[in-house]
């Protein structure tokens, strides 16, 4: 009976390990901390891939080396001092942050193919990576971070290993043999001659092993035996298209600048909100009401011009103007309309009724400037609420949103007596238990929380 897994050709899992080592010894090294507890980890997986190869399509031996390489147990604990110094930006992150932007950047695994080896999406670890960076001045991922770990570790990569580091382990079987005894010899008898050349015999055989073990000479006997053909490739056809500096479509803020109307409206927005939940003049939009929308007179520039406009702008005041289109754009439909009409009927007004509409506006506090950033539902009542809800995590934002849009007055009333009498330390405690009631019994949990 045959053996139903097929054995690759020995060359062929020889030179993919030789291919993968560099780049696995620095990742098994930073991921682990030690450089002993790598080399144990590369010699496990060397010996488990060289067993199980065969089962595998060559094309899937990246992503099975790896499988099996981050399943060693010296790979996936943060126990023991770090004793080494590779890397020490990356080496600081927490051990599943660390495995993701490792394998990013020392694998050269693709995107894919980086999935299939942690077994998760791919959203799921880029996104521990952009946590795991620093911000810059407008709260985004600092791109100048990433491009420095980029620096660190195509340097690791180059920087040469030293020879004792890339010699692989012995077969157990290789046994060092050594004379227990040194042979007398007779110097006045010339017939014992034979002795030398033995010893010949054994430098040239001690030659030979070290060349054959050393790695250069490994690679010289594997090209010489090797039947892969190596030829130049032919060049490289013309590319089908170029990156267009000009195509507003490529620009990270495209949606913005594409909309320079309503990006003055978000600019706006605390205004306008203000004018809807007040409505002082006779400005605020009725429910039900449909008010003429003429479009904001923005400049007749081009979309170039606009973008080097952008381009110009300092950090600080492109990402104010970032949060003012993300604020605007997460508003309810219906509420953006309202809006839209607002601003209508205010540009209608003389100037001397819109300075004295902006001097009432910018009289209030800092809080209740800032909750209407919130829109006109929430803007109304955010002075009450806001030492509840002022400060909460990134994952939360959402659900407190859609609470405080669909609060009912007397759930409202609760929220805001709940805010004064809770001290700050039991907030978090207190707003994770609200979220997690459905809206049906909210009411009835909120009264029972304030008579509590």
């Amino acid at each position: 009976m045959t053996d139903p897994t097929p054995t690759p050709p020995q060359d062929a899992v020889s030179a993919f390990l030789r291919g993968v080592e560099r780049r696995a010894r620095l990742f098994a090294e930073v991921q682990s901390g030690s450089v002993e507890a790598a080399a144990r980890a590369m010699s496990v997986v060397a010996r488990v891939f060289a067993g199980d190869a065969g089962r595998w399509p060559m094309t899937h031996w990246p992503v099975q080396y790896w499988r099996l390489l981050l399943a060693t147990p010296q790979l996936r604990t943060t126990e023991g001092a770090r004793t080494t110094a590779l890397l020490p930006a990356i080496a600081r992150l927490p051990l599943a942050t660390r495995t993701s932007v490792l394998l990013q950047l020392v694998s050269g695994l693709d995107d894919a193919a980086i999935s299939e080896v942690l077994g998760e999406p791919a959203a799921t670890w880029q996104g521990r990576i952009r946590d795991a960076l620093p911000a810059d001045l407008a709260g985004q991922p600092d791109v100048a971070a990433w491009r420095g770990w980029q620096a660190q570790v195509k340097q690791a990569l180059a920087t040469p290993v030293p020879v004792a580091a890339e010699a692989p382990a012995l077969p157990e079987a290789t046994v060092a043999v050594a004379p227990s005894a040194p042979h007398r010899v007779d110097a006045t008898r010339h017939r014992h001659v034979p002795w030398l050349w033995l010893g010949v015999a054994a430098c040239v055989a001690a030659f030979a092993a070290a060349f054959f073990l050393h790695p250069v000479g490994r690679d010289v006997v594997q090209r010489w035996l090797s039947p892969i053909k190596r030829e130049a490739l032919p060049p490289a056809d013309a590319p089908a298209a170029r990156y267009d500096a000009t195509d507003l479509r490529l620009h990270p803020d495209r949606d913005l600048l594409a909309a320079p109307a309503e990006l003055a409206l978000a600019r706006a927005l605390p205004l306008l909100a203000w004018l809807q939940a007040t409505a002082p003049a006779g400005l605020a939009v009725a429910a039900g009401e449909v008010a003429p929308v003429a479009p904001v007179a923005v400049a007749p520039d081009t979309e170039m011009q606009r973008m080097r406009a952008w381009d110009r702008l300092p950090p600080r005041e492109r990402g104010q103007r970032r949060g003012a289109w993300e604020a605007w754009r997460s508003l309810p439909a219906a509420e953006r309309v309202a809006l839209r009409a607002v601003a209508v009927r205010w540009r209608a007004l003389p100037a001397e009724a819109q300075a004295e509409l902006r001097t009432q506006f910018a009289a209030q506090s800092f809080d209740a400037r800032m909750g209407w950033w919130l829109g006109p539902r929430i803007g109304a009542d955010w002075p009450r609420v806001a030492a509840l809800f002022g400060f909460v995590d990134a994952g939360e934002r959402d659900a407190v949103l859609r609470l405080l849009r669909t609060a009912t007055p007397d759930e409202v009333e609760a929220l805001a007596r709940l805010a004064q009498s809770t001290p700050p330390e039991a907030r978090a405690e207190l707003r994770r238990a609200l979220l997690a009631q459905p809206a049906a019994t909210r009411g009835a949990w909120l009264l029972a929380r304030l008579q509590g």
